[in-house]
């Protein structure tokens, strides 16, 4: 089975990442190197004690065990079992630009379900077998494979600089800042693997539809009663609440984004599925989780490149003149340094 799909070079990535993705990594950015320090001391320390490497290998242990017991406990899609969906994995890693390894399980469940998980440096997507059962056709399951494997690529994006953001969300301290990038990721994935499939929101709404109810259900939802639910929490205090402390955005935000990013880079597409569902709201546009500029002419529009190092090396040299400042000023911090020097041979006198 051939894919009709449409590959996604570094310009296309960055003229169709979710919008405000460029921001949140350079808010997570800075943080996390706030936390470099601490995170180097620890590594450092944990290194002379042999704390880290005690820790890295019980992580691996316990990787290879997971991957071995899943190898023995399900089906693992190969060419000979389920070449369909193994092919279309490697067809959308290709167009997606994304070169690693990923393995692809099918375990046995009643849910509707999908989801990533990391062993260490394997990298699974988990298909529950009702997903592959009559009712999902090959382009919906491109679109749920394809939205895992476009958040993958996301992350490689941003290279050394993400892996740093990362290590400093095991920390949790600056998770407040963190987890809005992890999730501006997740929207990034679900329009790559849109893009992927040449922008067909028909595809990528039915599928969201059947993660929210089940493949029965799910043709029975009417897109207009799920916009409506975005919009009663969309910009609320509590709505922030109930997602400030996940990685992923509410569904109903990125079921609204699917179509907004459509409406805005595949509108023929889009034209259709308006066609199809003629209730939409006409501010569609003013519901999703950010405004969606309008890719420019030349096709390089969008979020544009994050210029990540030079964001590190400012935030680097803020923290050292902060620091010098404090350490030397006669006001402030050095103020206190020699006050302790001082009185340190006082106390020891009179005793």
């Amino acid at each position: 089975m051939a894919l009709n799909t449409q590959h996604i070079d570094d310009e296309l990535f960055f003229a169709i990442a979710y919008p405000n993705q460029k921001r949140r990594f350079y808010l997570a950015l800075v943080f996390s190197v706030l936390l470099f320090p601490l995170i180097a001391f620890a590594m450092v320390a944990g290194t002379i004690f042999l704390i880290v490497p005690f820790i890295a290998l019980l992580i691996w242990l316990g990787a290879r065990s997971f991957f071995a017991y899943l190898v023995g406990n399900s089906v693992l899609v190969s060419s000979v079992n389920y070449p369909r969906v193994a092919e279309m994995t490697e067809q959308l890693k290709q167009a997606i630009g994304y070169d690693k390894r990923v393995y692809v399980f099918v375990n046995e469940s009643s849910s509707f379900n999908a989801f990533l998980s990391f062993m260490f440096f394997r990298r699974a997507i988990f298909l529950n077998s009702e997903l592959l059962q009559k009712g999902m056709s090959d382009e919906e399951i491109a679109w749920l494979i394809g939205r895992f494997i476009g958040y993958l690529r996301a992350r490689r994006q941003d290279g050394v600089l993400g892996m740093l953001i990362r290590a400093a969300s095991y920390l949790v301290v600056f998770n407040f800042f963190l987890l809005p990038y992890e999730r501006a990721m997740v929207y990034t994935g679900d329009r790559l693997a849109t893009t992927a499939i040449k922008g067909n929101v028909s595809c990528a709404v039915s599928a969201m539809q059947k993660l929210f109810v089940g493949r029965e259900l799910g043709y029975s939802i009417n897109p207009e009663g799920i916009i409506e639910q975005q919009r009663l929490i969309r910009g609320t205090f509590f709505g922030f609440v109930s997602r400030m402390a996940t990685p992923f955005p509410h569904m109903t935000s990125r079921y609204v984004d699917v179509m907004v990013f459509a409406k805005a880079h595949f509108p023929e597409q889009f034209a259709r599925f308006d066609a199809e569902n003629p209730g939409l709201p006409v501010d569609l546009g003013e519901l999703g989780g950010t405004r969606q500029p309008l890719p420019a002419k030349d096709g390089k529009g969008g979020v544009g490149r994050p210029y990540g190092w030079a964001v590190a090396g400012a935030t680097f040299a803020s923290l050292a003149a902060l620091v010098g400042f404090i350490v030397k000023s006669p006001g402030a911090g050095g103020s206190l340094l020699e006050a302790a020097a001082l009185q340190t041979p006082l106390l020891s006198s009179s005793a």
